[in-house]
């Protein structure tokens, strides 16, 4: 690859690198020309390429290509003194300062004479793919913001109603044809001619028009050194992920199909040609976007402006997976949602969540590139946003599978969609899921429980000493879809035989800054808070349960706010605590509460995902796990393979009432057990399978029970029948194996991936 495109300043607009370089501020207020450059035909070629060339190989092709395209046009936009300001799909809106629309009219038609060379890209099996482009020219008056966390990525923004003026007349041009505004048709006078008129009468008039043959004097960019910007300065334009991959080494983030979710937003509210706090207001949204985004480890990857509307565009899912990527993507949603409402300059907005496998990777030329995540889910994402009313939330089928214990939704009727053959399922969300019961309840699972003879073993023989009231701590351990829940649906089943109440939380892979997040379910059960009730009644009630346990509890009562969820005005004791304070008189306070439920009745509780624990909610355990030793307690705690942060902070490890149980792969016999299980539950009863069918799946699955399950469930989906398979390698993952294994990659180091 060409070094100069994994130069970090390549993802900064040109006009602005110049300005930082001479060290001047660039105005607010500008005039020139906008130019709106389309490509199509980038979505067929990708999937001929990595259908011909693989994942990897197909990868590295389309990049090249990629590059080759975006390297011929913003070289010719460049040569007029243009600059891409931003990247949007597979187009670009570009900037030509001080320009009366003359230089972006040539230089339009100059990069319509360089997309001749992609008009015929033959790929390795011989089939024919054609690019082409259209493009729209506007000149007049304009804003130019600089927005931004720098900490997140700055985002250098084009904005007024020059923009609308250029997306309504790009919408009339067709591929390999160049359209002008009323305001540079009337500049131009009969340097132009016009091939065909378009649009209403006045200023919403258009002129699609022939190839300029007047001269036209360009205006290159100066060369600028390779380091010609600050560091510091360069790493506040990229995003974090992005930087530090470049700052490394590793190059580049490739092209590739993954499966990502794609959030579209549109906001309006915000007058940019009139309005002189309009810069101050789009910033101060844009900043609460990124810091809600953050938090779920999303990137905001597009903006665009208009004064008839704006959108903006998150991805979740890339550069870095996350198996829950689309529970991420709705808490998000609904986050961003309430954080609109907060601001009284933005209107209610309308958001659209789509998933799929999608194109994602650094593409662009090597003076100007951007990271991306492009596909049919993308548009539909962007569809549904425009279905979507004020204040609605709107998700697609895919997204809804993903999500759907963790919400409350409504159903919508199937919807037609523009691009879409048939009518397309959508789904409103509501709310977070907040159940009923509290307490743990024993699940229902199909088939029977698989191997695990030893463990079960432990379990039923760690019960004895609780019975007799001893406490004891249990450590469920083991790597993503071995079986952890499979086996806490064990412990809670034994739980229930010996009439032991169970409380259980469980911590999110967002929520490692939440302070309390996994105990809050916990003890809302414990002091049997009403939570569908008022949070005056609430408050109410759990001061009758303290006074119950202990009259001089109820004094203190303002400093269980954040382990409750409960928002408890402080009196005149609590008022005087300072953190420390508050944080010892609460952990105290709990101890004492659990130690005198639990004098004569046994108790479990259950905290899963501890892997993603936040730091007060550790401490909180480990106070606890110390305070059990005498009371009849079961403390159970699921994690993964843990972190050494995590280990290293887990003392209760060291206790002697401590016990750990590690989950391994399945064994072959294991696998194939379940394999069995699994196909008779398909197909109504038990047949011969094939030995290479099942020896297949045991080796893709590499003995993890969920990868068998969801591979198995894949082909079922797919009316694939196991006694008649070909090929299974040549099986496509499902989306949510496939998310799974992303999120285990994606947290390697490049020395781990390559063991």
């Amino acid at each position: 690859m060409d070094s100069r495109m994994e130069r970090p300043s390549a993802y900064i607009p040109r006009d602005r690198r110049q300005a930082l370089f001479d060290g001047v501020n660039m105005p607010d207020r500008v005039v020139g020309a906008a130019l709106f450059a389309d490509i199509s035909g980038f979505t067929p070629l990708t999937e001929s390429l990595l259908q011909d060339l693989g994942p990897q190989r197909g990868a590295e092709e389309l990049s090249r290509q990629l590059n080759l395209v975006y390297d011929a046009l913003i070289a010719q936009l460049h040569r007029f003194g243009g600059s891409v300001i931003s990247f949007s799909g597979d187009a670009i809106t570009c900037w030509i300062d001080g320009d009366d629309g003359f230089r972006a009219t040539a230089c339009a038609f100059a990069m319509q004479v360089a997309m001749e060379q992609f008009t015929q890209i033959k790929t390795p099996s011989g089939k024919t793919i054609s690019l082409a482009m259209k493009t729209a020219v506007a000149a007049g008056s304009a804003r130019r913001f600089l927005i931004g966390n720098p900490s997140i990525q700055k985002i250098d923004v084009l904005a007024g109603s020059l923009l609308d003026e250029l997306a309504s007349g790009e919408k009339y041009a067709n591929k390999g044809e160049v359209v002008l505004n009323k305001t540079v048709l009337d500049m131009l006078g009969d340097t132009v001619t016009v091939d065909r008129w378009i649009g209403e009468e006045g200023n919403g008039r258009f002129g699609i028009i022939n190839p300029i043959t007047q001269s036209v004097f360009q205006t290159p960019w100066p060369e600028l050194p390779p380091d010609s910007i600050p560091e510091d300065e360069v790493r506040t334009w990229l995003l974090p992920a992005i930087y530090e991959r470049l700052r490394s080494g590793r190059g580049e983030f490739l092209a590739e199909l993954r499966p990502a979710v794609a959030l579209f937003l549109r906001f309006s509210g915000i007058d940019y040609d009139q309005d002189s706090d309009a810069a101050y207001k789009l910033d101060k949204f844009i900043q609460g976007v990124q810091t809600i985004l953050a938090k779920y480890e999303s990137n905001l990857l597009q903006l665009t402006i208009g004064d008839k509307g704006s959108n903006l565009y998150a991805a979740f899912g890339a550069p870095l997976a996350h198996e829950d990527d689309a529970i991420r993507a709705v808490s998000a949603a609904l986050e961003l949602s309430d954080f609109s409402e907060q601001l009284d300059f933005i209107n209610a907005v309308e958001i659209g969540i789509s998933r799929g496998r999608l194109r994602t990777g650094a593409y662009g030329g090597s003076m100007r590139r951007t990271y991306g995540v492009l596909g049919d889910d993308v548009n539909l994402a962007a569809r549904l946003m425009q279905l979507a009313q004020p204040g609605e939330i709107l998700v697609s089928a895919r997204v809804w599978s993903g999500a759907k214990d963790a919400f409350t939704w409504e159903n919508r009727p199937d919807t037609i969609i523009k691009g879409k053959s048939e009518p397309v399922p959508v789904y409103k969300v509501e709310a977070h899921f907040q159940p009923a019961a509290i307490r743990l309840q024993e699940p229902n699972y199909t088939l029977p429980m698989v191997g695990r003879e030893s463990e079960i073993a432990q379990i039923k023989a760690v019960f004895q000493p609780v019975l007799k009231g001893k406490g004891q701590i249990l450590h469920i351990s083991g790597e993503a879809g071995i079986g952890k829940s499979r086996l806490v649906a064990e412990i809670v089943h034994h739980a229930t035989e010996l009439k032991i109440n169970g409380l259980g939380g469980e911590c999110q892979s967002y929520g490692t800054k939440s302070s309390y997040l996994v105990w809050q379910r916990i003890w809302q059960g414990f002091f049997n808070l009403p939570t569908e009730q008022s949070r005056d009644e609430q408050l109410i009630h759990l001061e009758k349960e303290l006074t119950q346990i202990n009259p001089s509890f109820a004094a203190r009562m303002p400093i269980l706010s954040p382990v409750i969820n409960l928002q408890i005005p402080d009196n005149d004791l609590t008022h005087s605590f300072d953190a420390k304070l508050r944080k010892s008189s609460l952990e105290s306070m709990l101890v004492d509460c659990l130690r005198a439920k639990t004098e004569h009745t046994p108790m479990m509780l259950v905290l899963e995902d501890c892997h993603w624990i936040d730091p007060l909610s550790l401490e909180l355990l480990d106070v606890l796990g110390r305070g059990i030793a005498d009371r009849p307690i079961l403390l159970v705690i699921v994690t993964r393979a843990l972190q050494a942060e995590l280990s290293q902070g887990l003392s209760i490890s060291q206790l002697p009432h401590y016990a750990r149980i590690h989950l391994s792969e399945f064994t072959a016999a294991e696998a194939k057990q379940l394999i069995n299980l699994k196909l008779a539950h398909f197909l109504g009863t038990e047949e011969q399978i094939p030995k290479a069918f099942v020896k297949g799946i045991i080796k893709r699955a590499d003995g993890n029970p969920f990868y068998i399950e969801e591979l198995l469930n894949y082909l079922d989906s797919q009316g694939i029948d196991p006694r008649k398979i070909q090929g299974l390698n040549q099986v496509e993952l499902p989306t949510s194996l496939h998310s799974l294994i992303l999120s285990r990659i994606d947290q390697l180091t490049e020395s781990q991936k390559s063991t």
